[in-house]
């Protein structure tokens, strides 16, 4: 019997590793795996070392408020790692903790298989490279972060991303038009945001971007939910939207376009063929860091599928321009312009070609065959 370790700090980590947590565990039924997480892992099979709920943040400030919980978790699994010694451990993204365990998982010589390394998706620069000398193995989305961390030392092999292994799971386009309503209307997915955060900071702009193009288009307005979130933004969007729970693609597949928080929906919009806007704003404090960092001449896009191209191929309306006006005017330019949107769609072939739509099997399956490898 053989038991691993698993680490997984926001939304995305979590759905990955659970997928990755299944298909290990069906394939070796008496594997013990624990992890620190969320609900999807617990559900997917995984004993409990820690919660994770609510620790993925952005910026500084973000990061300082989760600090005591966030050392509190990392001397509690460190605690468990001593005296468990799992035969390996599987870190997910989550760089600001995960980072940072690695070398006490050397010390205590524990392989690792490191899933979605961080800056995965950085092209240039030496962004990410630090994790190569730590990892028994790595697991990458993206053809260049596998060249770019062999090229420093790491086993690194390029998995593609699991993004493509569920998002055209479900009911066709016209079963999801029928089934919320919605026959010559156009259909408008909002995908706001999961994080309390961004709830707070981007969804009122969305809200009233919606107020703007109500009055343009005959058009449903639906919210894209996470769990347990209807009462907080009913409050924020009142009556007239839809909000609906749990059915992100289902909503990006119905859509006739979408309003897109930056961040893994933006790729999820491209694999669905969903035109989008992409709009992203964070506190004051923060954005005052990007102009004194001078971030945004380093990372000059935002949204994955302008990232990945290297041009932008989804608008970005990024701090002041993420406002009602400025929202509501670039999707009317898209909904209104046949050959912006055919443009964006051929554009989302190459970015799907970039997530490994051609590799052979899936990406959870390539994972596990990795962690397979140093389990030994």
């Amino acid at each position: 019997m053989k038991r691993l370790f698993f680490s997984a700090g926001d939304l995305s980590g979590d759905f990955h590793c659970a997928l990755l947590i299944r298909e290990l565990l069906r394939r070796h039924p008496d594997w013990q795996i624990f992890a620190l997480g969320g609900a999807q892992v617990k559900a997917a099979g995984a004993q409990m070392v820690g919660d994770t709920a609510e620790l993925g943040v952005i910026g500084f400030t973000s990061a300082l408020a989760t600090l005591p919980r966030t050392l509190k978790l990392r001397a509690q699994a460190l605690r468990w790692l001593r005296k468990t010694r799992p035969d390996a451990a599987v870190l997910c993204d989550w760089g600001g903790f995960n980072t940072r365990i690695l070398p006490d998982l050397g010390r205590l010589e524990i392989p690792v298989c490191y899933y979605f390394p961080p800056r995965s998706w950085q092209k240039h620069g030496e962004g990410g490279l630090q994790i190569a000398p730590f990892c028994a193995r790595i697991a990458t989305p993206f053809e260049w972060s596998a060249r770019r961390l062999t090229k420093v030392g790491g086993q690194a092999s390029w998995v593609g991303h699991p993004i493509l292994e569920t998002i055209h799971q479900g009911a066709t386009r016209a079963q999801i038009r029928a089934e919320l309503g919605v026959e010559e209307q156009k259909l408008i997915a909002l995908l706001p945001g999961s994080r309390a955060l961004e709830r707070r900071i981007i969804a009122p702009h969305v809200a009233g971007a919606v107020k703007i193009l109500q009055k343009r288009f005959d058009a449903r307005f639906f919210v894209a939910a996470t769990p347990g979130t209807t009462p907080k933004l009913r409050k924020i969007f009142g009556a007239e939207v839809q909000i609906v729970e749990n059915r992100t693609h289902d909503l990006l597949r119905a859509a006739d376009a979408a309003i897109v928080k930056s961040g893994t929906s933006t790729l999820e919009a491209a694999t669905l063929d969903c035109p989008q806007v992409m709009v992203y704003d964070v506190p004051a404090l923060i954005r005052a860091q990007v102009r004194l960092t001078r971030l945004r001449r380093k990372v000059p896009f935002v949204a994955m599928p302008n990232i990945i191209l290297e041009r932008e191929i989804a608008p970005e309306l990024l701090g002041d321009d993420c406002r009602a006006p400025q929202i509501a005017a670039a999707l009317s330019k898209l909904l209104e312009n046949d050959a912006a949107r055919a443009q964006m769609r051929d554009d989302y072939v190459l970015v799907r070609a970039s997530l490994g739509e051609e590799l052979p099997g899936t990406a959870t399956h390539r994972t596990a065959d990795l962690v397979e490898e140093i389990v030994g």
